[in-house]
């Protein structure tokens, strides 16, 4: 029994630095590289740059659901492009996290609903 609980006392203590924490869909914004096109300054989000083309997602959430962001990220859906009145447009790349990831980045920005 001794045994059991040293061993049990060892496993926990050196397996505890190394539990994964879920990332937040700010970490996986991040973690992703978004912040190379987008910005969100109401989260305090910068872009990597300060360029014309930067587009900020601050109130994103007030204008789709959390499943047209899983569909726009995964390059399933287009929208009318900003850019080029009349023309349709997909995501620049697709998400490449894992599903889990996906479903929490969308529920993330659907919350954005500040300006």
């Amino acid at each position: 029994m001794r045994r059991f609980i040293l061993a049990f006392a060892v496993t926990a203590l050196t397996a505890a630095p190394f539990a994964a924490q879920a990332a937040t869909g700010k970490d996986i914004f991040t973690e992703q590289k978004c912040t190379k096109c987008h910005k969100i300054s109401a989260e305090g989000i910068a872009a990597q740059e300060d360029k014309p083309t930067i587009i900020d997602l601050s109130g994103v959430g007030k204008d789709h659901d959390v499943a047209w962001f899983k569909g726009w990220l995964t390059k399933e859906i287009e929208r009318d492009s900003i850019v080029k009145k009349g023309e349709k447009t997909k995501h620049k790349i697709a998400f490449k996290g894992a599903p889990a990831e996906l479903d929490t980045i969308a529920a993330w920005l659907k919350t954005l609903t500040k300006k």
